[in-house]
């Protein structure tokens, strides 16, 4: 396998939006790998004419920085691709009275609309003006509401592939007006019909505008026989061409899946080749805050390059990613560390996130600790922090350590809590927050402190607010717990109401094993809701 185009996607609209001057660091990078383009994933962070409130106080990247990027890039031999929403993912724009009539529910736009196609007809106009390629990602995946909101309340129930269908060939007028080439992702065609039984229907087959192509996205799936079926299933749509859309794991919190992904990856370029697909792209989502450096994926995008040009030795590609880098493989590899709790790991776990964050009295995720999970976290906090000696990333590496130091030191605090509370060991509870709580203040301001040097290094101001509140209630409760249970010792509370519930096992993993979660907002509390 040999594909044509071979693009790198970032993700620049989940609260993070990446430095002009390290997107063209990054396409760079990529390019020495053998990347052909660059993908900006961008839902309302990028300026568009005629729309002031569109990404405002988002971040988002000016037009002059869009045509400063997009020559930069020009120069070197990468595409720089626009990726944009033209229907759903676009949940930030009702917040501004401006565009809440635009929607038809949560975040999907109301098909029909002329105000949305105005939207999208200055959305596309300002990308035609910034960009050279004349190919843009227009989204349109996962519109889950497409048609239930107030489109059902004007319109009555339609059959949602003809309203998906009706929005789609609008807007490839408007793409075509501007001489773009479209490109959406597939999932709608293939969520709204039982498809493995029946097949995609003729008709919407036949509705969909040719020209446009079709982009095939699947995560973490290690089993060849799944892209195998994927890939057949869209070769129904003999009109529209099928791009692939794999990913280096970004997307669960702070620290990245790399093991999983490289996996992944050689089964589904495996089947690309097989099926004769000649454009890859490598995505890299943000999730719940971008809270992950992409830097951290270099690994996986170099194998990823390397997979999709045949090769899939990995002793080899451990010694080049060596030689390009400076880094040994395996050292990056590293980085991953926060999420692995287990020998082996058969799944995607983020415990980087959600014990970070689970709240030492409520214990929402103690059920995920098991015996040895300190101790390994302590090894691999000293593993890091011996890439810590004056090379390019000794500030990832840095991060991830402080991090996973601080986990080794939390991880089991709650279960200790809740033991001391429930046996009545006051000593025990006096000792827990006389000799853990103070030092674990001071994990937690380092970790936030090596973060934020992170992300004023890779991505724009904007955005870290919010990883700065998240740091900040932290603190902020960790003092409380402490000090409720100087309330409880002292005789001021009757009881630690927290501690008097039993901990039942949470709805994403089995106790005593890792758990994929990645909500800030609902792993701090029972009482918050993401909705």
């Amino acid at each position: 396998m040999n594909p044509k185009n071979l693009t790198v996607m970032i993700d620049c609209s989940r609260n993070g939006v990446m430095q002009p001057e390290k997107v063209k660091e990054f396409a760079s990078i990529i390019k020495k790998m053998g990347y052909t383009g660059l993908m900006l994933y961008t839902e309302d962070t990028y300026e568009v004419e005629n729309e002031p409130y569109f990404g405002y106080m988002r971040g988002g990247y000016t037009m002059a920085e869009l045509k400063d990027m997009d020559a930069y890039c020009q120069s070197i031999g990468i595409e720089l691709i626009p990726c944009i929403q033209v229907l759903a993912h676009l949940g930030h724009l009702p917040r501004w009275e401006e565009y809440y009539q635009h929607m038809d529910m949560a975040d999907v736009l109301m098909v029909g609309d002329e105000r949305v196609y105005t939207l999208i007809d200055n959305m596309l106009s300002t990308v035609a003006k910034c960009f050279t390629t004349r190919k843009v990602h227009i989204g349109m995946d996962e519109a889950f509401h497409l048609g239930l909101g107030r489109y059902l309340q004007q319109n009555g129930y339609r059959n949602r592939f003809d309203i998906l269908l009706e929005h789609l060939n609008r807007v490839k007028k408007l793409t075509d007006k501007y001489g773009l080439q479209p490109m959406i992702w597939s999932d709608m065609f293939f969520h709204l019909t039982d498809w493995e039984e029946n097949g995609i229907p003729r008709e919407v087959v036949d509705k969909v505008p040719e020209g446009v192509e079709l982009v095939y996205w699947a995560y973490n799936e290690k089993n060849k026989t799944h892209y195998d079926k994927n890939f057949r299933a869209h070769k129904q749509f003999a009109n529209n061409k099928t791009v692939f859309a794999g990913g280096i794991c970004t997307w669960t919190g702070y620290a990245p899946n790399l093991q999983i992904s490289l996996e992944a990856t050689a089964a589904a370029l495996e089947s690309a080749g097989e099926h004769s697909i000649d454009h890859i792209i490598m995505t890299m989502w943000g999730d719940d805050g971008k809270d992950c450096s992409f830097y951290a994926a270099l690994p996986g995008l170099f194998a990823a390059a390397q997979m999709a040009c045949g090769n899939h030795d990995m002793e080899d590609i451990a010694e080049k990613f060596s030689a390009m880098f400076g880094y040994s493989f395996r050292e990056f590899m590293n980085l991953e560390l926060p999420n692995i709790t287990a020998d082996e790991e058969s799944h995607v776990h983020n415990p980087s996130k959600y014990l970070l964050f689970n709240d030492p009295l409520l214990g929402l995720f103690d059920y995920t600790v098991h015996d040895g999970m300190k101790s390994r976290y302590a090894a691999a906090a000293a593993v890091l922090e011996k890439s810590v000696n004056g090379r390019t990333y000794d500030y990832l590496f840095d991060f991830y350590a402080k991090l996973t130091r601080l986990l080794a030191h939390k991880c089991d605090l709650g279960i200790r809590l809740k033991q001391a509370y429930g046996s009545k060991d006051r000593a025990a509870l006096k000792k827990l927050a006389d000799e853990t709580f103070p030092p674990m203040q001071v994990l937690v301001r380092q970790v936030y402190e090596a973060y934020r040097i992170l992300w004023y290094k890779e991505n724009k101001s904007i955005g870290f607010e919010l990883q700065e509140m998240r740091f900040g209630a932290l603190l902020l409760r960790n003092e409380n717990c402490q000090r409720i249970i100087y309330e409880y010792l002292n005789g001021d509370l009757p009881v630690i109401q927290e501690l008097e519930l039993p901990r039942l096992p949470g709805h994403c993993g089995k106790e005593g094993e890792g758990a994929f979660f990645n909500s800030y907002i609902q792993t701090i509390s029972a009482n918050s809701n993401a909705y």
